[in-house]
């Protein structure tokens, strides 16, 4: 029992390192396209108008469809949540490209924003059945890591468009992330959970996930609301910086692509990567209320602080 243990230890620490790439890749494959903004425009004589909408139309398929990967992780496996995600972001991602036509840029983006959506509640899900207890914080906190160490490298997309044109960023990336997706497929498993106990005479019944339930449940907490809210302006003010900062410092600091980009991504990503991951070892009575309400307070300050950029 105890090299058994040992091991379920062990293999709950390669999740998380397996995961890391997968966060990393989910957040650079969406930025990317703001640090090739030029060359992007040029190919397909658009309006500013219309790249905005590129970006829009990721985050309108991205929010409305994430609820639904939630409740298909809740529901069904995890590991083929995320597998599928993986693979099908990747497979756009590759798609974008090759591109000829600002409507069909258009569409790649939008089965971007779908196909991510699933991805993040099937792997916070994954990692808090492995990680229970002293661990979890830490381990979700390592993870988002991954999602920040990809926001401050999606500014490399300006060095590649500018060496390599911008097409060859979508087509790299895009076939790692379908590879790593095949590997993904062998190494995850999704987590059994613990037998359950019954005394003789009872029956185990295990509880049916209905997606109106659970969003009755969600509405008729405060925090929730709270928490949907931050989140929102969080998103607002993020997208912004992301979206038009490349540009903004482009335009005004006469960098090039890969400086403009490099910059707009990647020094601003340093506070929030080294955050996720005190945030997750610093655990005391009462971690997730004190923790949190720290972490979202100096959150809220930081990208209030970025938005003062422009």
């Amino acid at each position: 029992m105890k090299n058994s243990g040992q091991t379920t230890s062990f293999y709950s620490w390669i999740i998380v390192a397996m995961l890391w790439i997968v966060a990393f890749l989910n957040y650079l494959d969406r930025i990317l396209i703001t640090s090739m903004r030029d060359p992007i425009v040029t190919d397909f004589n658009l309006t500013d108008a219309q790249f905005g909408l590129l970006t829009s139309v990721f985050l309108w398929s991205y929010g409305f469809l994430s609820p639904f990967g939630g409740y298909f992780a809740d529901r069904y496996s995890r590991k083929k949540v995320i597998v599928f995600s993986v693979m099908v972001w990747s497979v756009v991602t590759l798609w974008t490209g090759f591109t000829t036509s600002f409507h069909e840029m258009l569409a790649a983006r939008f089965l971007m924003g779908v196909s991510e959506a699933c991805y993040i509640p099937a792997a916070l899900a994954l990692i808090t059945d492995y990680h229970k207890g002293k661990t979890r914080s830490l381990a979700t906190g390592l993870h988002m890591s991954g999602l920040y160490a990809g926001l401050a490298l999606g500014g490399l997309g300006g060095y590649i468009a500018e060496l390599w044109g911008w097409r060859s960023g979508f087509h790299v990336f895009g076939i790692v992330g379908i590879v790593y997706s095949l590997i993904l497929l062998y190494v995850l498993r999704d987590h059994k959970p613990d037998p359950v106990v019954v005394t003789e005479g009872e029956e185990e019944v295990m509880p049916k996930i209905s997606l109106t339930g659970a969003l009755k449940v969600l509405f008729s907490e405060a925090s929730f609301f709270i928490l949907l809210f931050y989140f929102a302006i969080l998103g607002i003010v993020n997208w912004l910086v992301y979206g038009w900062l490349p540009t903004f410092l482009k335009d005004h600091f006469n960098l090039n692509l890969g400086q403009a980009g490099i910059s707009a991504t990647g020094y601003i990503q340093i506070g929030s990567f080294v955050g996720v991951i005190v945030g997750g070892f610093w655990r005391i009575d009462g971690p997730e209320k004190i923790t949190g309400a720290v972490c979202t307070c100096s959150s809220l300050v930081l990208h209030l602080v970025r938005l003062s950029c422009f």
